[in-house]
C-alpha cells in the first residue's frame, strides 16, 4: 500500500498557533481550578473569622452577664435593703404587731441553692494556630527568598 504525502507543508504560523494553543490549554485549566480553590479557601476562611468574632462576642457577653448579676447581689444584699427601707419609712415589726395566717395544703418552697459563681468558659478554643498566620502571598514570598 503507498503511503500518501502531503502535497504542501503547513503553514508555519499554523503550526504555531497549533502548539501555543495546546499548551495553553493545561495552563488556562490549572488557573481555573487555583483560581476554585482560592475561592473556597478565602470562603472557609472568611466563616472561620466569623466563628472567632461570635465566640469573642460570646465571652463578653457572659462577662457582661456575670457583671449585672454581680451588680445585682450587691443591690439586693440584705444590708442594703435594710438601709432603703429605714430610708422609705419601714421599721421592724414588733412581736405583738405580727399577725401569722396559717394555710391548708401549703407546701413551703424547696430551700434556696446558691448558684455557682460564673467562671470563664475560654478555654482557647477556635484561636488560631500560629502555623496558619501566614497568607499565601506571604508564603509565596518567603519560599522564592523574596
Amino acid at each position: 500500500m503507498r503511503r500518501r504525502f502531503q502535497a504542501f507543508q503547513q503553514a508555519p504560523w499554523r503550526v504555531q498557533i497549533r502548539l501555543t494553543s495546546g499548551s495553553m490549554l493545561p495552563l488556562i485549566a490549572l488557573l481555573i481550578i487555583g483560581g476554585m480553590y482560592l475561592t473556597v479557601n478565602a470562603r472557609h476562611a472568611r466563616a472561620g473569622r466569623q466563628v472567632l468574632d461570635l465566640q469573642r462576642q460570646q465571652a463578653e457577653l457572659l462577662r457582661y452577664n456575670a457583671e449585672m448579676g454581680a451588680t445585682l447581689a450587691e443591690m439586693t444584699s440584705p444590708e442594703r435593703m435594710y438601709q432603703r427601707a429605714l430610708g422609705l419609712g419601714f421599721r421592724y415589726a414588733y412581736p405583738a404587731e405580727i399577725d401569722y395566717i396559717l394555710l391548708k395544703d401549703y407546701t413551703p418552697p424547696l430551700p434556696f441553692i446558691a448558684p455557682r459563681p460564673p467562671a470563664s468558659t475560654n478555654t482557647g478554643e477556635g484561636m488560631l494556630s500560629p502555623a496558619y498566620t501566614e497568607t499565601l502571598g506571604e508564603w509565596l514570598l518567603r519560599w522564592l527568598g523574596w
